[in-house]
């Protein structure tokens, strides 16, 4: 089980308007160097948040993205909703949704394995902010213990 590029990068491009956009708008010419992805990709990513309200555009010399709202506001599960499609690790969970049909249906213990798992997934991605996230990668930077690791889930 694993999120795309498109998972992985949308996160890492909104947590960059968190980390330095700050109110103003950030190039997606500088945002794709720092993220170190394709100016194209970039682009393609931003107008797909774009399209969902989590983040808005400028035109101008001043002008590219910046969040629309508070980063405290924005949980990662919103950005992956909208760049990957639900959080479901197979189509016969249903967790966001009515269960794709499945011909075991109702006679599948794997298939209430899948659908807690999800629900356990949706439920840290929901809790988590890119205000959090900013946080962690702040602490990553000046070397300090993550608080990532007691997020609240017991293993």
């Amino acid at each position: 089980m694993r999120l795309s590029t498109k998972g992985r990068y949308g996160l890492r491009l909104i947590l960059d308007l968190a980390i330095h956009g700050e109110g103003k708008c950030l190039s997606v010419n500088d945002i794709s160097k720092r993220q170190n992805v394709s100016f194209s990709y970039v682009e393609h990513l931003l107008v797909q948040l774009r399209k969902a309200g989590l983040v808005e555009s400028m035109r101008g010399p001043d002008g590219g993205y910046r969040l629309c709202k508070p980063a405290s506001e924005i949980k990662a599960g919103d950005v992956l909703r909208v760049v990957e499609g639900p959080m479901e690790i197979v189509f016969c969970a249903g967790v966001e949704k009515e269960a794709k049909e499945c011909s075991r249906t109702g006679e599948c213990a794997t298939q209430m394995l899948w659908t807690k798992a999800s629900r356990q997934m949706a439920q840290l991605m929901d809790e988590t902010s890119l205000e959090e996230l900013a946080e962690w990668e702040k602490e990553l930077k000046e070397k300090k213990p993550c608080k990532q690791a007691t997020s609240g889930f017991e293993s």
